[in-house]
């Protein structure tokens, strides 16, 4: 069955080794995470926090600068070791966005989910998820995760189709060459509809499905969950309706009052 197909590769992903020391070595926040969270710290300062996905707590301490009641999740047990081992004081939790049974209704002022960990779960489980955030979320409370770019100029082609010449070009062509059959063993594994697709880009040597939707669709979905007041951030930390640009959109949502 594809659902948990797509689920074994990326959890068994993730729990690799060299990939959660890749992500204990990361401490710093991307540009439109310093944006948003600049925009929005006065609404959530002191507030409740929910942080998801955070690997072994790249976003943890920038969080904690806006406020100590914080809780940090992600479903890799070694990864959450990690962060609670950094982070002594922070509460920290191995649990699974698409289950937060362990938190009630209405729990949080704010929800993050970071560093495009949204897509890393089949299209049923990532709505099952953002259903989960809005339930713990406190009417007006607010949502903010980024994710792939189904827009991107560069989507689904590899380093040598992009017509980029540069050191880094290089570097990832090299790269690509090297994992290259572990790219078409993969692909069997991949899912396109109108709505999104699933498919093995180059992140960890090709070792994930990653999830692509437009900015558009992105917007559906989350309005169709009952979100409103979405707005998209490019890259840069800059408010967008339409990229292109960079594979990765940035979004902030609102829960309503009731």
């Amino acid at each position: 069955m594809k659902k948990d197909i797509v689920d074994d590769i990326n959890r068994s992903a993730y729990a690799a080794a060299e990939v959660v020391d890749w992500y204990a070595d990361l401490d710093f926040i991307l540009k439109p995470e310093a944006a948003i969270l600049k925009k929005i710290a006065p609404v959530i300062k002191d507030k409740k926090l929910l942080d998801i996905g955070i690997g072994a707590g790249r976003t943890t301490r920038f969080l904690l600068e806006i406020s100590s009641n914080y809780t940090g999740i992600d479903y890799t047990p070694r990864s959450a070791e990690l962060a609670q081992e950094k982070f002594p004081a922070a509460k920290i939790l191995c649990c699974d966005a698409r289950d937060l049974r362990v938190f009630d209704d209405g729990t949080f002022d704010f929800v993050l989910f970071s560093f495009n960990a949204i897509d890393y779960m089949v299209h049923e489980d990532r709505i099952k998820a953002v259903k989960e955030i809005y339930r713990v979320l406190k009417p007006n409370g607010l949502f903010m995760f980024s994710t792939h770019n189904r827009d991107y100029k560069y989507f689904d082609k590899l380093p040598w189709q992009e017509g980029r010449y540069d050191l880094n070009h290089l570097k990832s062509c090299l790269y690509t060459f090297v994992h290259l059959p572990k790219h078409y063993r993969m692909k069997k594994h991949e899912i396109r509809t109108d709505q999104y697709a699933i498919i093995n880009d180059i992140a960890h040597g090709f070792s994930l499905l990653a999830y692509y939707i437009s900015l558009a669709e992105q917007v559906k979905q989350l309005d169709e969950v009952g979100f409103v007041e979405v707005e998209a951030y490019d890259m840069e930390g800059n408010p967008t309706g339409h990229d292109s640009n960079f594979p990765w959109i940035y979004y902030l949502a609102r829960r309503p009052a009731e």
